[in-house]
C-alpha cells in the first residue's frame, strides 16, 4: 500500500513537472513574442523618426539653399553698398550722386576718347565747349577744316538761309568748322558756310584768331535764328552765307553768295546815312556806332581780325563811308 502511494506521489510529481515545464515554455514563448513586437515596433519607431530626420534635413537642406542665395544676395548687395560708401567722396555724398557722378566721369572720358577723331567732334553741336589739352596731337586736323555740303546741313538751312529761289548751287558752298576763343575765355566749337573760293582762307584766318585768343562771342549758323539776319547780329553771333539782299536794296549781299562774312556783329554794326535819317543794325548795338568807345571788341586798323582778312585779300566794310559796316570782311573775285 506504501509503495502505491509513493508511486502516485511520483506520477503526480512527473505530471506536476510536465505541466510546469510547458506552462514555462509557453511563457517563454510569449515573452519572446513580446519581445519580438517591441523590437520591430522600435525598429520601425527607428526608421520612421529616420524617415523623419530625413524630411527634415531635406527640407532643412532646402531652407539652408533658400537662406544661402537669400543670404548670397543680401552680401552681394551688402558688398555693392560697402563699395560705394568707400568710394564715396563725403558722408554728405549720397550713392545716387555717386553713382551718377561717376557714370558721368566715364562717360566723360570715354567721349574725350571719341572726341579725338574728326567724325566725333563733327557730331558735337557748334557752341560746345571742349577741353582741346583732351584731343590729342591732331586737334588742328580734326577741328579746323571745310567739307561740301551733306544732307544733315542741307536739311538745316532748306527754306532758311538757303531759299527756294537760291541761285548758288550746293557745290559752289562749304561747311567749315572751326575753334574760336569765347568771351568766356573757353574754347567754343564754331560753324560757317562759305562760298568754296574763300574756305581755306576762313579755315586759315580762324586757326590764326584762334592761336592768339581773339574773342568771338557766338558763331553758328545763321538758320538757328531763322535766317533773320538782325535776330542773328543782335545776339553778337559771327555768320556768313545768307541768300538775301543789301538791306535797303533789291541787289544780292555778298553773304548770298558765301563771300562775306560779319564777325561780332553786337559791337561793330552796320550804319547807313540816308537822307531819312541813320539806320544802324543791329539796333542793340546802336551805342557802339560810336567808335570813339573804350570797347574791346571794335575792329578797326591795329586790330588782330582786320590783319587776318585784308593780308588775304579781303576788304573791309569798316572803310565804307555813305554806309561802314564794322562787322563785315568780304573778298570779290
Amino acid at each position: 500500500m506504501k509503495r502505491k502511494l509513493n508511486l502516485l506521489i511520483l506520477s503526480i510529481l512527473i505530471l506536476l513537472i510536465i505541466f510546469m515545464s510547458q506552462v514555462i515554455h509557453k511563457l517563454d514563448k510569449f515573452s519572446v513574442k513580446q519581445n519580438a513586437n517591441k523590437i520591430h515596433e522600435t525598429s520601425d519607431n527607428v526608421k520612421s523618426h529616420e524617415n523623419s530626420s530625413q524630411s527634415d534635413i531635406s527640407d532643412a537642406g532646402r531652407l539652408n539653399s533658400d537662406k544661402t542665395g537669400k543670404e548670397k544676395t543680401i552680401e552681394e548687395t551688402a558688398d555693392s553698398i560697402s563699395a560705394n560708401e568707400e568710394n564715396k567722396p563725403s558722408k554728405t555724398t549720397s550713392t545716387t550722386s555717386h553713382k551718377i557722378n561717376h557714370t558721368a566721369n566715364k562717360t566723360s572720358q570715354e567721349a574725350i576718347t571719341v572726341l579725338k577723331t574728326k567724325e566725333a567732334l563733327r557730331k558735337v553741336s557748334a557752341g560746345s565747349v571742349i577741353e582741346v589739352k583732351e584731343l590729342g596731337a591732331n586737334l588742328m586736323n580734326n577741328c579746323f577744316y571745310s567739307e561740301k555740303i551733306k544732307d544733315d546741313i542741307k536739311k538745316r538751312i532748306m527754306g532758311k538761309s538757303y531759299k527756294e529761289d537760291c541761285t548758288v548751287p550746293f557745290e559752289e558752298l562749304r561747311y567749315v568748322r572751326v575753334l574760336y576763343y569765347g568771351f568766356d575765355k573757353k574754347t567754343h566749337i564754331g560753324e560757317l558756310i562759305v562760298n568754296k573760293a574763300i574756305a581755306s582762307d576762313i579755315v586759315a584766318i580762324f586757326t590764326e584768331l584762334y592761336e592768339n585768343k581773339y574773342p568771338i562771342e557766338q558763331m553758328v549758323l545763321v538758320d538757328e535764328y531763322e535766317a533773320d539776319d538782325n535776330a542773328s547780329m543782335a545776339a553778337n553771333n559771327t555768320s556768313s552765307f545768307n541768300y538775301r539782299v543789301v538791306p535797303g536794296s533789291n541787289h544780292l549781299s555778298k553773304h548770298a553768295l558765301g563771300l562775306a562774312i560779319d564777325i561780332n556783329p553786337l559791337y561793330n554794326p552796320y550804319i547807313q546815312y540816308t537822307e531819312e535819317g541813320t539806320i544802324i543794325l543791329p539796333e542793340e548795338g546802336s551805342k557802339y556806332a560810336d567808335r570813339t568807345l573804350d570797347c574791346p571788341y571794335y575792329i578797326n586798323e591795329d586790330d588782330l581780325c582786320y590783319k587776318a582778312f585784308t593780308k588775304r585779300g579781303f576788304t573791309w566794310g569798316g572803310f565804307w563811308e555813305t554806309e561802314p559796316d564794322f562787322q563785315h570782311f568780304q573778298k570779290s573775285f
